[in-house]
């Protein structure tokens, strides 16, 4: 890593759980992970039981990203294709918004490699800077591929 940061084991203790935990309220839908003394830490976690009747995972996963903050944020996305019907996928993102200190964006960017071991089984990438690129469902589901029908249950009209 050229940046020195290193992943906390409690990252990837809950990372783990995360792929295999996917039947009870226990389920992990979004982790966010960021960056203290030198270590990616875990910040904020919201499993199945957390959200509100009138939310769902998506919400949670954009109410995560702070406006001048940088994370990283690892998304179980539950979501239906015209091509492959019902899906539920990990999906990995660094949150480094244009409001954010260049230091802080940089220190991220240059620590996403402490991810690389650690990311087996995440599906999608992404790299996220403004608000635009997840504000509207469609927005996000045009950056998991193919013709996306919903996210979390929810239509997302690119059908």
């Amino acid at each position: 890593m050229a940046s020195g940061v290193k992943v906390a084991d409690d990252v990837k203790e809950m990372f783990e759980n995360m792929k295999l935990n996917t039947q009870s309220d226990e389920r992990i839908r979004v982790m966010a992970l960021g960056i203290k003394n030198s270590m990616i830490q875990i910040t904020d976690v919201v499993r199945q039981k957390d959200i509100k009747e009138n939310s769902d995972a998506f919400q949670e996963f954009k109410r995560i990203m702070l406006e001048k903050s940088c994370c990283y944020i690892i998304y179980d996305c539950h979501y239906e294709k015209c091509e492959q019907g019902g899906q539920e996928d990990l999906v990995f993102s660094m949150w480094t918004p244009d409001t954010a200190t260049v230091s802080s964006k940089m220190l991220y960017a240059s620590s996403k490699g402490a991810f690389k071991n650690l990311l087996k089984g995440v599906k999608h990438v992404l790299q996220l800077n403004s608000r635009e690129d997840i504000d509207s469902m469609q927005d996000f589901a045009s950056k998991l591929g193919g013709r996306v029908l919903s996210i979390e249950g929810k239509c997302c009209g690119q059908a």
